[in-house]
């Protein structure tokens, strides 16, 4: 629909806008904003977060919060637009999360698909879902799909440190949140798999990622969210043009250097996180002799939805 020029409206009656106003209704006419336009307007922008930051941040927070006062100790990655206090890009959060030895974080499920990539975690650190005790391990990707059951403890004798990724923000919009605390506060594990379809063990992902370069990790486990695991060497570089879904990476080995639109040249190390919104360029570049990101992505929704990039039809 073609938006109107309202500097060439005739006149019309008086109070005939306010009257439209009182019922709920608006002249498409003569929008007072357009609301459609040529190409994505994105909102928000790209940034970044460091993880030496972030563990001396959630390491000071344990001296005040613990398991059974927060529900998770968590950072949560707020893009830094304008009146923003939750989504790291449009559909999807990110949050750096801390339990320490001998800690249980509740058990809880809800609607929101959520995941965890494992930074740092000693022995004896595990989540349970739907009563399935399944090990993690640093560099592993675990699920937790939509409504799944999920707690996590660390008997070992290291702190265990994770970013959690989740479609929340996509929940919130859509109005379809349901959360659900467990009825034993803690699940009891009915099971272990160490080697759960959920998952995804971080030295398997590196041996494909040496094979491959670029790999697909547990396609359609979660219906919202699209997984990769990149594998960079030294000088090896991607290239990538705007497109219409966002992306959040996180750095599990190495460093590289990243060139995003509005944002520029940024060199991001093992634990950095940066986002890169809808309708941004942008390029990777591996520093070190290897290294390695996970790319975390609403491509899937778009896909689901019919959504096409024109603008490469």
């Amino acid at each position: 629909m073609a938006e109107a020029n309202t500097q060439a409206l005739p006149p019309v009656p008086e109070g005939y806008f306010e009257a439209l106003a009182e019922k709920a209704l608006s002249p498409g006419w003569a929008k007072k904003k357009p609301q459609m336009w040529p190409t994505p307007r994105p909102k928000y922008v790209p940034a970044v977060w460091r993880y030496a930051a972030a563990r001396a941040a959630l390491d000071q927070a344990c001296d005040f919060v613990s398991p059974e006062f927060a529900e998770r100790r968590n950072l949560i990655m707020v893009n830094p637009i304008e009146g923003n206090i939750y989504p790291t890009s449009m559909n999807l959060v990110a949050a750096y999360q801390l339990v320490l030895p001998g800690e249980t974080a509740r058990s809880h499920r809800h609607s929101p698909n959520a995941l965890r990539l494992v930074l740092d975690a000693g022995d004896q650190t595990y989540t349970i879902v739907n009563g399935v005790k399944v090990d993690v391990a640093e560099g592993d990707v675990v699920l937790t799909p939509s409504w799944h059951w999920h707690g996590h403890s660390n008997f070992g004798s290291t702190p265990a440190f994770w970013i959690d990724f989740l479609d929340v923000p996509l929940v919130q919009n859509l109005e379809c949140m349901f959360f659900q605390d467990h009825p034993d506060r803690n699940e009891a594990s009915t099971a272990h798999e160490p080697d759960s379809k959920l998952r995804n063990k971080g030295s398997n992902l590196t041996t494909r990622m040496r094979e491959s370069g670029t790999v697909e990790i547990s396609p359609g486990w979660v219906n919202t969210i699209g997984l990769h695991a990149i594998g960079l060497r030294q000088g090896q570089s991607q290239q990538h043009l705007a497109r219409i879904d966002s992306s959040i990476f996180a750095v599990t080995a190495g460093t590289v250097r990243m060139q995003v639109d509005k944002l520029g040249l940024v060199e991001l190390s093992r634990g950095d996180v940066i986002v890169v919104p809808c309708w941004h360029a942008y390029s990777i570049e591996g520093l070190s002799e290897w290294s390695q990101l996970v790319r975390v992505t609403d491509e899937p929704v778009m896909k689901a939805l019919g959504f096409v990039d024109v603008s490469r039809v």
